[in-house]
């Protein structure tokens, strides 16, 4: 099945309804779109910046060491027991409900959104390899005792929560508008709660954790875009043909 046919009936009333909404005015258009560009820019901005204070030592290390420091002082047990759970949730039991998902896509025969799904966050998981290489950060020295045999920055676990819970958020709270509040609540906080645990175990560093959720909503945000675009074109050459 091609990209192009990869299309369902539920895919088009989505898109459909999407368009025969009333449109707003132009003026608020190009204010969500620059706002959109805005937000994109300035999180480029700033994974660069966290990215180039890395090799330099300058003082995003110290603000690192520092907290790293702050958390295995006052760590305890049992809180490493629970980060230690709460971090399967952006590992191995992510990348099961990941599949689960994308079966659950190809039954429905959601067929767009499974190809969105297996490129939002397949390629952010290749990406995540790709910085890691390039970067090549070595783990916090209290990591040893967790045998992490990847490189740091960033933070894999945080960039995949990220991209997975982002958009399962947002396709869930355009599917059910009236419960977004919820939905984009326990997104947020199953998200950060992710990235303080790689924190507070020692297997990351702050900045490795703020560069993988800025290099995920990055990745997340133009992916899902792109593929709301398409999406849009298609039915619209449909409609078009008709």
């Amino acid at each position: 099945m091609s990209i192009e046919n990869a299309v369902s009936d539920a895919d088009e009333q989505e898109a459909s309804a999407s368009l025969t909404a009333a449109a707003p005015p132009p003026a608020v258009i190009g204010l969500y779109g620059m706002i959109g560009i805005a937000l994109a820019m300035a999180s480029t901005w700033g994974f660069l910046i966290l990215a180039d204070e890395i090799p330099e030592h300058g003082w995003m290390v110290n603000v690192d060491l520092a907290v790293t420091t702050w958390l295995q002082v006052h760590g305890t047990e049992r809180g490493e027991a629970a980060c230690v759970f709460v971090s399967l949730f952006g590992g191995d039991l992510l990348a099961t409900a990941a599949l689960v998902f994308l079966a659950f896509l190809v039954r429905r025969r959601r067929w767009h959104r499974a190809w969105i799904f297996t490129i939002t966050v397949g390629g952010g998981s290749l990406l995540n390899v790709l910085l890691k290489t390039l970067f090549h950060r070595g783990r916090p020295d209290v990591a040893v005792e967790f045998h992490m045999a990847t490189w740091s920055f960033p933070s894999g676990h945080a960039m995949a929560s990220m991209v997975f819970y982002g958009l399962l958020a947002r396709w869930t709270a355009r599917d059910y508008p009236d419960q977004r509040g919820m939905i984009w609540t326990i997104a947020g906080a199953m998200i950060a709660a992710i990235g303080f645990a790689r924190v507070y175990l020692g297997v990351h560093y702050l900045s490795d954790v703020a560069a993988g959720y800025i290099a995920g909503y990055v990745w997340l945000i133009a992916c899902e875009t792109a593929g709301r675009v398409a999406l849009r074109r298609r039915v619209l050459a449909s409609a078009t043909a008709h």
